[in-house]
């Protein structure tokens, strides 16, 4: 249960969390500006036993790569065994301390870490409570996952409205799998023109999904899913496309430009950065559109 300090509930800090397990992060997205998501990568993990305080965060656990044996388990008091495969989920809710018992197979699993509080200014609050599970199947969790799990191999290069967009996705999936149903409101009357034109006028520069939400007058969770059915895609979608778009048109212009100052105009971390997304837009290079013209 939550530590107690004169009659109030005091949770831990993901650093402290992190600190005061035995064993080693073996890398995390502190350094990523992110606002009330982490990663934490635990790559074969020797076996152990140790206990997680509770956090003000929901902890879901994306097993990559499952031990082949017995987990054992204990959650707020309540203890189970499981026998995890590659590509399953635990979730643990906020305020729920936690205890993991496992042996040798050297297992590995990404935690995602999601601030309560951030996660319910971006949806909504709700009454109802998220229940702990610690073996579950969810395509649409794994997918969020895996897409977490290569932005942290890749140093967070995205951007922050990646971040915000996979914090309310995350959401919606983690209330639809462990408590809270999907909200299935039409959104498609929504006014969301107001964040397309802000792309579509600053995309050279990092644009959250919160200043989205407020020009638009939604919150984060419904400027998500309007946008989506006004426009067929994300909003970090449509500054991706925007961003290529624009490129496209500077590499016509200048054939002299160097990538690198290209990349940095169009607001991406490197030249590298570009050319993937580039690459993955239009099906081929900057250098080979630009030798093509």
């Amino acid at each position: 249960m939550p530590n107690l300090k004169n009659g109030k509930t005091r949770f831990v800090s993901p650093e402290t969390r992190r600190q005061e397990v035995p064993v080693t992060c073996t890398g995390h997205s502190d350094q990523f500006g992110w606002s009330g998501l982490r990663l934490e990568d635990y790559a074969d993990l020797p076996p152990s036993d140790f206990g997680a305080p509770a956090m003000a965060h929901h902890l879901l656990v994306y097993h990559y790569k499952a031990l082949d044996g017995a987990f054992h388990h204990s959650c707020a008091g309540r203890k189970t065994t499981t026998h995890l495969r590659d590509g399953q989920l635990s979730f643990i809710p906020a305020g729920a301390d936690n205890h993991w018992t496992f042996g040798e197979g050297a297992p590995s699993a990404l935690h995602i870490l999601i601030d309560a509080e951030s996660m319910d200014a971006a949806l909504g609050k709700t009454n109802k409570d998220l229940r702990d599970v610690f073996q579950v199947d969810s395509d649409p969790l794994r997918d969020l996952a895996h897409r977490l799990r290569r932005e942290l191999t890749l140093g967070g290069i995205t951007g922050p409205l990646f971040a915000d967009a996979m914090m309310a996705l995350l959401g919606e999936a983690l209330r639809s799998t462990f408590g809270e149903a999907t909200p299935s409101d039409n959104m498609a009357d929504a006014n969301v023109s107001a964040a397309r034109d802000l792309i579509e006028a600053e995309f050279s520069r990092q644009i959250s999904l919160a200043e989205l939400a407020e020009v638009c007058e939604l919150s984060q969770s419904q400027i998500l899913r309007a946008f989506r059915q006004k426009f067929g895609t994300t909003p970090h979608q449509y500054l991706m496309h925007r961003r290529v778009k624009a490129g496209q048109s500077m590499l016509l212009s200048d054939d002299t430009l160097p990538l690198a100052q290209l990349a940095l105009d169009l607001g991406y971390a490197d030249q590298s950065h570009f050319t993937r997304s580039f690459s993955a837009i239009t099906g081929v290079t900057p250098d080979k559109f630009r030798a093509r013209v």
